[in-house]
């Protein structure tokens, strides 16, 4: 759950938060008085912002006694970093982090805000490849010949592989999601323009297309300062009968319940239910208090408290009038975060459904990030969080019940194990 300022053009330049610019000249005495400036701004925004006021026990004045002239004596912009970097990482808590300046200007030429035409095509990742996943019916890729289960090699000739390369070097999980989102986000642009694209078929053969693109499905909308979001929801029987329900975002609230209430009370006679979050990076977190309250019929049960300096979020789940009491499955993968990541981990504490696929994001703290007198950025949390069983799940994630896996050769086959494995569950639990 991010929120971002306006002054922070591309959400993109977060998936690069660690990676280590190259050196330059000793400071000058104007610079090293901005470091400092900048050091005394993320000193007191920790000390004013961090959802603890004793921050975790720390002593942090004696902090910034120890810190202040590591950057007075500083002769590089690289050990500026390195020691606000080492001074916020005292927390021991993600989102914590200062992002390099000179990151911004090559990532600031991604789409902008408006320009949310697609190729249809959707990318995932697998064994560190980009993958095109989803091709959708009639669109611009399908029409170029492009399949699920192609690698992704580059786009308008940037190295893809490269990008996911230097994200995960830096050992960073959150770095390593926001890359990969970062690199569906450069198939963005206005429909009037194109994007060139190398993608490699199961045979080694290289495919280069320019792509034009066209509007994507779902419903336009806005949430805080992020970008225009398309939002869309779908709903379907599975194979062997139970129902399935899949929506992107966790956005759009008076448009997205309706729709998972009507597609509940139409699976009310299914053997169970398939809640797929694959790739939902969350949103809207009352929403899962909304969505649970469709599968639990007891009262006063919760999916975990979310603190903030002066206020205590309990996530609270109030039962529908109809519930839907058949087994209920989740699928996850890495791209789930935030609020998807609350709703899986509280529901799998209540014992409610069981978790299907991979680990997930380990992203569920609103955070925001802010300019720095030097040109760097500064991303601080908002929140901790814990479930009802005391799981923090920063940097951890939702540990599924099942670890399933979708491969390459899987989606070129059109195949979907995970959705199987859970339907292969609920279909066990008949008597």
């Amino acid at each position: 759950m991010l929120s971002w300022p306006k002054t922070v053009k591309c959400p993109i330049i977060v998936a690069f938060l660690l990676l280590t610019t190259p050196a330059v000249a000793q400071l000058s005495s104007g610079e090293t008085a901005v470091n400092l400036e900048s050091f005394e701004q993320v000193w007191s925004t920790v000390r004013d912002r961090h959802p603890d006021t004793t921050l975790n026990g720390l002593d942090w004045q004696a902090i910034h006694d120890e810190v202040r002239p590591k950057i007075a004596a500083a002769k590089s912009m690289d050990e500026v970093r390195d020691a606000l970097n080492g001074m916020v990482s005292k927390l021991g808590a993600s989102h914590y982090a200062v992002i390099s300046g000179e990151l911004y200007k090559p990532l600031e030429a991604g789409p902008s805000s408006d320009a949310t035409a697609t190729p249809g095509v959707t990318v995932t990742v697998v064994d560190g490849k980009a993958i095109a996943g989803a091709v959708e019916p009639d669109s611009p890729a399908a029409r170029a010949g492009i399949k699920p289960g192609m690698s992704l090699e580059a786009i308008d000739g940037d190295n893809v592989e490269e990008i996911l390369q230097l994200a995960d070097a830096s050992g960073d999980k959150e770095t390593r999601r926001l890359a990969r989102k970062s690199v569906s986000r450069k198939l963005q642009g206005t429909a009037e323009g194109k994007v060139a694209v190398d993608f490699i078929d199961e045979k080694g053969a290289k495919k280069h297309v320019e792509l034009a693109r066209v509007e994507p499905k779902g419903k336009l909308v806005t949430f805080g300062n992020l970008p225009e979001q398309r939002v869309y929801f779908e709903s379907r029987k599975l194979p062997g009968g139970a129902g399935y329900i899949h929506f992107n975002e966790f956005l759009d609230p008076v448009s997205i319940m309706p729709q998972v209430e009507a597609a509940v009370k139409s699976f009310a006679k299914a053997p169970g239910i398939v809640l797929d979050l694959r790739g939902n990076p969350g949103g809207i977190g009352i929403m899962a208090m909304g969505i649970a309250g469709f599968f639990v019929s007891e009262q006063g049960k919760k999916l975990g408290e979310m603190k903030m300096r002066d206020v205590t979020l309990k996530f609270v789940i109030y039962p529908r009038a109809e519930v839907y009491d058949g087994p209920l499955a989740i699928l996850v993968d890495s791209g789930s975060a935030s609020t998807s990541e609350i709703l899986a981990q509280g529901m799998q504490d209540l014992g409610r459904a069981r978790v299907f696929g991979t680990v997930t994001a380990g992203a569920a703290l609103p955070s925001d990030i802010v300019r720095l007198p030097n040109g760097d950025g500064f991303q601080y949390a908002q929140a901790s969080y814990t479930s009802e069983k005391g799981k923090v799940l920063e940097g951890a994630g939702v540990t599924p019940d099942e670890i399933v896996r979708q491969t390459r050769e899987d989606l070129s086959a059109g195949r979907d194990p995970v959705a199987e494995a859970a339907e292969k569950w609920i279909l066990s639990t008949r008597r």
